[in-house]
């Protein structure tokens, strides 16, 4: 992964409403690629990020994976120190650069699941026997 990019993302719905969920994701992606992300919504992302790591880390095994991805990712050392002070530095500008960047040309978007028509069907059920 050294020379290409993943973004993953999941979501949950009724197989008959699939495809609006799709296009409603979409939607952000491509908003988000044109306008980039506003003031408030990097702020309360930076808020996540910082906050989330916290309890990323409570126990020595979650720890311990970490400190391997970040050894994984060639992070330094001190990177747990300086993480939350890496986050703040992060202007509007250079997120909105990065959205252009990484989402300008679209997406490639892989559903997996069953279509709605396999999906809205009952299971077939056996009437119990009478012993």
């Amino acid at each position: 992964m050294d020379h290409s990019g993943v973004f993953i993302g999941n979501t949950g719905t009724r197989a008959d409403r699939a495809g609006e969920t799709v296009e409603a994701v979409g939607e952000e992606i491509r908003r988000i690629a044109q306008e980039g992300p506003t003031q408030k919504e990097l702020d309360e992302a930076k808020s996540y990020l910082k906050g989330s790591q916290m309890l990323a880390l409570d126990t020595s095994s979650k720890l311990a994976s970490a400190l391997l991805q970040y050894q994984l990712d060639r992070l330094p050392i001190d990177y747990i120190e300086k993480r939350n002070a890496i986050i703040d530095a992060v202007t509007l500008d250079d997120a909105k650069n990065a959205a252009r960047r990484l989402w300008g040309q679209g997406l490639i978007t892989v559903v997996v699941g069953r279509a709605p028509q396999a999906a809205a069907q009952p299971a077939a059920a056996t009437p119990p026997t009478a012993n």
